[in-house]
């Protein structure tokens, strides 16, 4: 009989843009599990909270095959349903499957941000 065990996560989650903007698209990255005896990929459950804590989009539920030690995700700021989320606080919240690994990271996202008046296209509509 194989024992089955994690190994502890050294970091967290970590994302990309750093200050992700509503209707852009982000990627999520964390350390995968390595689980000593396993055959099979490790199963992760990746969600996004609301402020408080109901399940806003499942990101990633199952197996996923890590590349250079690392899983990543994406998300691009819209629920379960496809509508847009409204700028706020939100949790990112991994979780193995079968396995013990809980990684929680907090998630601010802003307002669109507002378009830049490009002054050469002002001049040449004068």
């Amino acid at each position: 009989m194989v024992e089955l065990h994690a190994e502890p996560q050294t970091l967290g989650i970590e994302l990309w843009p750093r200050t992700p903007r509503i209707g852009e698209r982000m990627t999520l990255a964390f350390r995968a599990a390595r689980i000593v005896g396993a055959t099979k990929v490790p199963r992760y459950d990746v969600t996004v909270l609301d402020a408080r804590r109901r399940p806003v989009a499942v990101l990633l539920r199952g197996p996923a095959r890590p590349v250079g030690g690392v899983v990543c995700a994406d998300w691009d700021g819209t629920d379960d349903q496809g509508a847009l989320v409204a700028p706020g606080m939100y949790r990112l919240l991994v979780r193995g499957v079968g396995f013990p690994l809980h990684l929680e990271r907090a998630l601010h996202l802003d307002r669109v941000a507002e378009p830049v008046p490009d002054p050469a296209a002002r001049r040449s509509a004068d």
